[in-house]
């Protein structure tokens, strides 16, 4: 019926219509909308299979402080009522934990996704297609992602603002005259930052180390800069002040920021005790009594039995301590830090780590264990899983460390190579001499900074590093013109 002119014309319209097609398709993918649906619907089957999510061992404790009123700064506040409201509705309207768990664990995906599809669009406009495509796999399909969504702590909503707070600051210093000129704008990312503070305590930290070079980058607008910077400062002041008194929260135990010196002085004590003066072990013990249970990888043996009560009436004391036996020990000062760490400097480092008795990725709900002996009426969550086949693939994919066994899976695990990469960036920004991209790249290297003091290594706090990778990759091949033009005004 049809010569082969007539089917070669067939071919050629039906292959013209698939390749436009595939672009359209492509071009919907790399906008937010597309990427949104794209992730959240690849997500969707790993929330069936968690469901209700991932109940974590700090839940346990922040759903003693609000319900029994007593609210802690030791977590983020701010998640603190966000878990017990979103699990009080569920008991209050279901019946069940379980059920305000699932909408805490729903929203918390519909959030994260939502802030990875930006990430996406703003990799269209300065980026290839190759590079979209590879970031939207990355962050559909990569096991960790959905299961960092799911997992109820205060560190999955800190990574999406951590993200969105490293974009816009990558914005700025690429047009620092068109944000400026807006003060909504500014007001907008002193809200951003605010809310990345508010859901990790040392967030204020992390943006008071990048300031610096905000300012001298957009030393033209430094004035408008420094308000802002001060904005946020005093935001957080009053929120940490009067706010807190208002709420009658409890303050966190000094020894959560201690961690590295609690870690050295503990392995000194073993290492040397000879070193110590009588007068200086006697107070050495006193801090810390249970020295002698110091292990590597993790702070919790000893500092979870500091006594903060002696260090908040002289913290001098204390410090004159640990100089004084670092000055005779600085080798086992220098060896306990970086044991302790290990997972965010060392790429080659494997987990789940025997040295440490927490998961280097969670996925089983936390239960009565994690309590102790005060587990009698504790809030637990009991999985339900939808999807019992894939439960038990996500499973040996995380706590089993199942993805050790995918040649050089366990790298895409790894804090310590999204960390290399990062340094990579910078080497290549000095080179390129884009000086413009110091304010973002500090707001990483000020993360990880933090993320050195830890108490322990575990993925979910340099989480955020991982999912930045993408804007490095373009903060790498930004064209310099804004910040030679903010330069030469």
């Amino acid at each position: 019926m049809f010569g082969n002119g007539g089917i070669m014309q067939i071919s050629k319209i039906k292959s013209t219509d698939i390749k436009k097609i595939c672009r359209a398709a492509a071009e919907f993918l790399f906008t937010f909308k597309g990427a949104w649906a794209f992730i959240f619907l690849c997500w969707l089957p790993v929330f069936l299979a968690a469901w209700p999510g991932v109940y974590m061992g700090d839940n346990i404790f922040q759903m003693r402080w609000y319900l029994e009123g007593e609210i802690s700064a030791h977590h983020p506040i701010l998640y603190t009522y966000l878990l017990g409201a979103a699990l009080e509705m569920g008991k209050e309207l279901f019946g069940t934990w379980e059920a305000g768990m699932s909408v805490l664990s729903l929203l918390q995906m519909i959030f994260l996704s939502a802030v990875l599809a930006y990430m996406v669009k703003v990799l269209k406009q300065s980026a290839g297609m190759v590079c979209c495509l590879l970031s939207v796999l990355f962050y559909a399909l990569i096991p960790y992602n959905p299961l960092s969504a799911l997992t109820t702590t205060k560190d999955t909503i800190f990574a999406g603002m951590f993200l969105l707070v490293l974009i816009r600051t990558y914005q700025i210093v690429c047009d620092p005259a068109g944000f400026f000129r807006s003060w909504k704008k500014i007001g907008m990312y002193v809200l951003l930052v605010f809310l990345m503070c508010a859901f990790r305590n040392t967030g204020i930290y992390i943006f008071i180390f990048s300031l610096p070079a905000l300012l001298i980058v957009c030393r033209t607008y430094w004035k408008k800069a420094l308000v802002m910077g001060m904005c946020v400062v005093l935001v957080w002041g009053i929120f940490t002040g009067p706010v807190y008194g208002l709420l009658d929260v409890k303050k966190g135990s000094s020894a959560e920021m201690l961690s590295a010196p609690i870690q050295q002085l503990a392995r000194t004590m073993l290492a040397a005790p000879e070193e110590f003066t009588e007068e200086q072990w006697e107070l050495a013990e006193t801090y810390m009594p249970t020295y002698e249970l110091y292990a590597p990888r993790v702070s919790d043996f000893v500092k979870d039995s500091f006594n903060s009560g002696l260090f908040d009436e002289d913290p001098i004391a204390f410090f004159k301590l640990w100089i004084q036996m670092g000055i005779k020990c600085p080798v086992v000062y220098i060896e306990a830090f970086f044991d302790t760490n290990i997972g965010f400097w060392n790429p080659f480092m494997q987990y789940p780590d025997p040295g440490t008795f927490l998961d280097y990725i969670t996925y089983n709900c936390a239960g009565p264990e994690m309590a102790g002996s005060s587990w009698e009426g504790q809030v637990f969550i009991q999985r339900h899983s939808l999807l019992p086949g894939l439960s038990g693939f996500y499973e040996k994919m995380t706590e089993t460390g199942g993805y050790n066994r995918i040649p050089g899976m366990r790298f895409v695990y790894s804090i310590a190579v999204a960390f290399w990469l990062i340094v990579a960036g910078v080497i290549v920004c000095v080179r390129r001499k884009a000086w413009n991209m110091s304010a973002p790249f500090l707001l990483l290297i000020g993360l990880w900074g933090t993320l050195m003091l830890s108490p322990v290594v575990v993925f979910r706090y340099g989480y955020p590093l991982i999912i930045s990778l993408p804007l490095v990759w373009i903060m790498c091949g930004t064209n310099r013109s804004a910040a030679e033009s903010e330069h030469s005004d």
